[in-house]
């Protein structure tokens, strides 16, 4: 009597373990998984992806052309041949950007502004609206019909001072030494190369 209980018992067990094998598909998603906002993506850049060519190397600074590709747009970008400046400047077709310790693609943000001082060697000072980067980075972007106006004190001075919100964080002591040949061959780029 005994040996049919236990059968009975395992025969029931084994037809549940059967029972919920067989079951498929996933568990319901709870309620705060199915009110998840979806992750935020960070927006790609409008700038070309494509490895850049030197066009112009001078003075220690070299520009290179990175050329349009379907999901970015044409674009200059003039650095010191070593890396050794926190400043570059970028142009496009429609516009130009100077760069303080920031990728070539950054963009300037919609949301946050701050102001970048510039302090020249003759005392001459100048506030340029930036933008500052989630990597530290600044970005100040120009029109260009401003461009030569905006760039004029970096192109004749030799040396630059650059402090955030008029007279916050030091930046830095920047060389200018050669800059004025790096934005002449970059804007020549610029109208060379980029797209219309």
């Amino acid at each position: 009597m005994r040996s049919i209980r236990s059968s009975a018992v395992l025969a029931v067990l084994a037809a549940t373990l059967l029972t919920a094998c067989q079951t498929t598909g996933a568990p319901a998603p709870s309620a705060e998984q199915t009110h998840r906002p979806p992750p935020t993506e960070i927006p790609a850049s409008p700038l070309s992806d494509a490895p850049g060519r030197v066009v112009a190397q001078n003075k220690g600074w070299v520009v290179r052309v990175h050329p349009a590709t379907e999901t970015g747009s044409a674009y200059c970008y003039a650095t010191r041949t070593d890396d050794s400046s926190p400043l570059s400047f970028r142009a496009t077709a429609k516009g130009a950007a100077m760069l303080v310790n920031a990728d070539q693609h950054a963009q300037a943000g919609k949301d946050t502004e701050s102001r970048l001082t510039a302090i020249f060697p003759d005392g001459e000072t100048m506030a340029l609206e930036a933008s500052p980067l989630p990597d530290g980075g600044v970005v100040v972007p120009v029109e260009l019909p401003k461009y030569e106006d905006l760039f004029e004190p970096f192109m004749r001075s030799r040396a630059v001072t650059l402090q955030r919100d008029g007279g916050g964080t030091d930046i830095g002591d920047v060389n200018l030494g050669g800059s004025s040949w790096a934005l002449a061959a970059l804007d020549e780029c610029r109208i060379l190369h980029t797209d219309k």
